[in-house]
């Protein structure tokens, strides 16, 4: 075997070859390492010759092994000189293909990481040829090559010389490919330079992601997070575009599960999968990565999946899946949204050990507590589940072992925590009831009384932030609204309104009490502020939660800081 291969082959081709023992049986097992790019393609002796139709060069394929084309060997032999296919250049691309405003982008973006770059003080052509962008072509001409094209080029050169280089963001309701068949899926679709392309699809992906509350020790403001940390979106976007094969003519694909996000793109990995996140990077397009590692996009050099990993177990996320199919070329990360229970909330869920809960019922119950209630669509962005084993899971929750209460009906059902039976049950918990009468809501008191100190912390923050905001007292308040009257104008309940939700946040109803106004007229006050942008609601992951309240944005203190002047 050693000898076929090292004289049936052009240039000696050595293996790895021994005899080892399975299951009481001997079995031979040969490693062959993949040749250096300088000594691809590996050709049979004798057979391959550039005017012969035949090459002598067989690829492998799942059915079977094939001859390669001529076509196929071109980006072998483009590797053998040392250059890869960002350095290719179109016969029909021109100069001015180049978009100038590109250019400019790229310089403060540069000079925002390093002001003292030397770069910077170059002319746009003297740039290009610096970054290797643009070369001579026969004719002794200057022409932008593919990696100038994907990063400086017009949105109309790349719709005519890369029509396909593009990014897809689909959003698919539930946990599998097309369940609907009347309601497929949404899509974007971004073809521009990668410079704007990276953070447009970045926002577009965590617009639909769930937030989570946070307050940080010592901080007095709370932070809306996303659960899939910003810094990770951006990594396996900047990687997807980075090291994806360009020879293909197939768009990446960022597919949003409701309970992953999968990031589809052409070109198997260089590095064995196994071996991601160590050592150093293999890179397909060194000058992209070169440029973008610069701006910021990516991370230090050969980091990029430690960084990932590291992100993902702060947020107690799951480690993201790779699969590199060589033979098919291309590359999958699949990155999941479903949080890993803490320890914290392993002890909160072992009260609940007479109940033999299933994973998904401990999540329901996770994020009635964490959230104040759940609803479908909340705990199906939390697990695997449609919409119908959702529903099951609540109802059985809530009817069978009465330990969700439900309000509404419809799309507008919410489930909070039975507060009456968890305590009847001798759970631990430091709520303080609020009386019978207003049963509804008891569920919600823990939540609230765990927002209370958050909220009292606000009040001196706010003063900081607006020092010309005069927050009014209640006495002040009572005055403004005793002196409504009857047919009190839009603008001034508005601004009352507003003044209410600044000392601390109002339900619909409360506002109908202080206000003594009929519900008509507060509900189209509250829709207009919050469509304004001045309201927002307290709990924004569940609308119809039944104890609803709004609270003032940032724009809403400004608001009423001129209103008052």
């Amino acid at each position: 075997m050693n000898n076929n291969c090292r004289a049936q082959f052009e240039k000696p081709l050595t293996i790895k070859a021994s005899v080892e023992t399975l299951r009481g049986r001997y079995v031979i097992v040969v490693y062959v390492p993949e040749l250096l790019p300088a000594s691809k393609p590996c050709v049979f002796e004798g057979k391959f010759h550039k005017a012969k139709k035949k090459t002598g060069i067989w690829r492998r394929c799942p059915n079977g092994d094939y001859e390669c084309s001529q076509e196929e060997l071109e980006p072998i032999l483009l590797a053998k000189t040392g250059k890869s296919f960002e350095e290719v250049i179109f016969d029909d691309a021109e100069f001015e293909d180049i978009d100038p405003q590109l250019i400019d982008l790229y310089r403060k973006l540069r000079a925002k990481k390093n002001p003292q770059a030397s770069e910077l003080s170059l002319s746009d052509f003297e740039l290009l040829r610096i970054l290797r962008l643009i070369r001579k072509n026969d004719k002794n001409q200057w022409q932008p090559n593919v990696a100038c094209l994907l990063l400086f080029g017009s949105q109309v050169a790349l719709r005519r010389l890369m029509p396909m280089e593009r990014v897809d963001f689909i959003r698919i309701v539930g946990t599998r490919w097309i369940e609907d068949p009347n309601s497929r899926f949404s899509s974007l679709d971004f073809r521009e330079s990668l410079l704007t392309l990276i953070p447009k699809v970045e926002a577009a992906v965590l617009d639909t992601l769930l937030k989570q509350f946070q307050l940080q020790e010592g901080e007095l403001q709370r932070t809306d997070v996303p659960v899939l940390p910003q810094r990770v979106v951006r990594e396996a976007i900047v990687n997807a575009v980075m090291h994806r094969d360009y020879r293909v003519h197939s768009p990446t694909q960022v597919v949003r599960y409701s309970d992953r996000i999968e990031i589809y793109n052409a070109g198997y990995s260089l590095k064995p999968v196994e071996e991601l996140g160590t050592g150093a990077s293999e890179l397909r397009n060194p000058i992209l990565a070169s440029i973008l590692y610069d701006l910021s996009f990516a991370e230090t050099k050969g980091s990029g999946i430690r960084t990932i990993r590291t992100l993902l177990r702060e947020a107690n996320l799951e480690e993201p899946s790779f699969v590199s199919n060589v033979t098919g070329n291309s590359f999958r990360a699949t990155y999941s949204l479903n949080q890993l229970m803490s320890k914290e909330d392993l002890l909160w869920l072992g009260q609940f050990k007479g109940y033999e809960l299933n994973d998904n019922e401990a999540r329901a119950l996770l994020i009635a507590k964490n959230l104040g209630a759940v609803n479908n669509a909340t705990l199906r962005e939390d697990t695997n589940l449609d919409t119908l084993q959702a529903s099951h899971v609540l109802q059985r929750l809530g009817k069978e072992y009465d330990l969700l209460v439900k309000y509404g009906a419809g799309t507008a059902t919410t489930y909070t925590l039975n507060w009456t039976r968890l305590q009847a049950i001798g759970f631990k918990t430091e709520t303080s009831h609020l009386g019978a009468e207003t049963p509804h809501l008891e569920a919600e008191t823990p939540h609230l009384e765990a927002e209370t100190p958050h909220l009292r912390a606000e009040t001196p923050h706010l003063g900081a932030e607006a020092p010309h905001l005069e927050v009014k007292t209640e006495s002040h308040i009572e005055n403004a609204i005793a002196a409504l009257g009857y047919r009190a104008k839009k603008e001034k309940v508005q601004k009352i309104i507003v003044q209410l939700c600044l000392l601390k946040p109002q339900t619909k109803d409360d506002l109908i009490v202080r206000l003594n106004k009929g519900e008509q007229l507060v509900q189209r006050c509250l829709k207009d502020l919050r469509t304004r942008g001045i309201l927002e609601y307290l709990y924004p992951q569940i609308p119809n939660h039944p104890t609803q309240a709004y609270k003032v944005t940032e724009y809403g203190k400004k608001w009423l800081e001129n209103s008052n002047e």
